[in-house]
């Protein structure tokens, strides 16, 4: 029947020490089953690494106790020689001495490795980054705990040294994560994260960020990359203050905090690719709704076909009209929550400058109408004209305090070489007429890259067939 059970059925097996008592000679023990099956588990005493005794334990409905004869065990231990296929090892352990971090021995590691639920892990990594042309190169060390299986715990600690701007960088990230099984709501995440960076030249910044994230998919369908997700964090940036007036970063207030929440459905695949989200935002001086839909879709011949929609709105705007650093962005957003790889933010000119991140307006060319802090709706589209070489063009309405709404539009050439991490684009005409014809044409043509091992990681997680 245990047989039967285990084979026939989703359900895992899960067991758990609590709640034990010792004296000389007997041990007292409570064993809770965290699972709804009838599996039997084995029993260890142990001392040090040998062990003394080994009892079946049955009938495990919940919780029981058990007592048994010490006999000069200082350890106790479930399913030690994994007799059991468990689907969870790391609360097997009780320690007769010390303290409850003494129940395993800590064990440092180089390099992330597959978890050994004899020891309490810490793993290191050495850190070579290039995150922005402030901080230039980095060197440093994560420190974590996340194993190749998941956990439910994570950490990680980075400090780095920044050889440019020569201050110590970094940050540090704690979660936890519930798992759920047999409903769409399949895990809830909740943390806080931390990081010191460059902004500018010489210019720091802090950004501490509590969250909550709830993930859904379809438990009837597996195979569907088909997720939802619901998050709401709330973000505290401290920023050294800028001096320089032409820089559209500097604001009145380097300081603030934004609460931020945001829906999310997508459909990540190679052939067929879709996505909407719908983000609020409040903080002290405004309030504002986005909606973005992502459409991508790959055809046997080759062919791609990409279609994006943005809009948003203020609901509430007091901030001064002199200052953009909180408004819609058409072409560069201003990026105040921190979230984008930007590898020179605060460039107004070169090369850094001309890095384009598909957000907000989505937009190519640099229009005489770069942001609106009223409301904005933006239409992006691009299709393939000869393999990887795609033609593009954007429309929208551009809406400021006091002014009419603005209509813009340009159009191009985008050289597709990895979509979303390399691309090239090569303005032709736009509301400034036939740019490929003005002057400083190299200056209008943008760049999509990056070089944060995270987001290329993104590139094999997608489902390629």
């Amino acid at each position: 029947m245990v047989f039967s059970e285990y084979i026939a059925t989703r359900k895992k097996i899960d067991f758990k020490i609590q709640n034990v008592t010792k004296t000389e000679d007997s041990i007292t023990l409570t064993v809770k089953n965290k699972r709804n099956n009838s599996m039997p588990v084995s029993l260890y005493t142990l001392n040090n690494d040998s062990i003394i005794s080994k009892t079946w334990l049955e009938n495990i409905s919940g919780s029981k106790t058990f007592t048994l004869p010490r006999n000069g065990a200082n350890k106790l231990a479930l399913n030690y020689e994994n007799s059991i296929p468990e689907n969870n090892l790391r609360d097997n352990w009780k320690s007769l001495k010390g303290f409850f971090f003494n129940n395993k021995p800590l064990q440092l590691r180089v390099f992330q490795d597959i978890e050994d639920p004899h020891y309490n892990q810490v793993f290191f990594m050495p850190i070579v980054e290039f995150n922005n042309i402030y901080d230039g190169l980095t060197l440093g060390v994560r420190a974590y705990n996340k194993t190749v299986l998941r956990k439910l715990f994570n950490y990680r600690i980075e400090p780095q040294y920044a050889i440019k701007s020569k201050t110590f960088t970094g940050g540090a990230a704690v979660f936890k994560t519930h798992y759920f099984e047999n409903r769409n709501l399949y895990s809830v995440n909740y943390g806080v994260t931390g990081s010191y960076k460059s902004y500018a030249e010489d210019l720091f910044v802090s950004k501490i960020q509590p969250s909550i994230s709830f993930s859904f998919r379809d438990d009837s369908d597996f195979r569907s990359n088909k997720r939802e997700s619901l998050s709401f964090r709330y973000l505290d940036i401290n920023r050294d203050q800028d001096q320089d007036p032409t820089n559209v970063l500097t604001d009145t207030e380097p300081n603030y905090s934004v609460f931020n929440a945001r829906y999310t459905n997508s459909n990540n695949n190679l052939i067929k690719y879709s996505s909407w989200y719908s983000d609020f935002q409040v903080a002290k001086n405004f309030s504002k709704l986005a909606f973005n839909y992502e459409y991508r879709r790959l055809f046997e011949s080759n062919r791609q076909l990409n279609i994006r929609f943005y809009t948003g709105a203020f609901i509430k705007n007091s901030l001064p009209t002199s200052s953009n650093y909180f408004s819609f962005a058409l072409d560069r957003p201003s990026d105040y929550l921190f979230d984008y790889s930007y590898l020179g933010r605060s460039e107004a000119s070169g090369i850094f400058s001309q890095q384009y991140i598909e957000a907000e307006g989505g937009f190519k060319s640099k229009l005489d109408t770069p942001f609106a802090n009223q409301w904005m709706s933006t239409f992006n589209a691009s299709t393939t004209l000869w393999n990887y070489v795609l033609l593009y063009g954007d429309i929208g309405l551009v809406k400021n305090k006091h002014r009419d709404p603005h209509f813009v539009y340009d159009s191009g050439i985008r050289i597709n070489l990895v979509t979303d991490y390399f691309e090239i684009y090569l303005p032709l005409y736009s509301n400034l007429g036939w740019e490929i014809g003005q002057e400083n044409y190299d200056q209008k043509i943008r760049f999509k890259f990056t070089l944060d091992p995270q987001a290329l990681l993104g590139l094999f997680r997608r489902r390629w067939f």
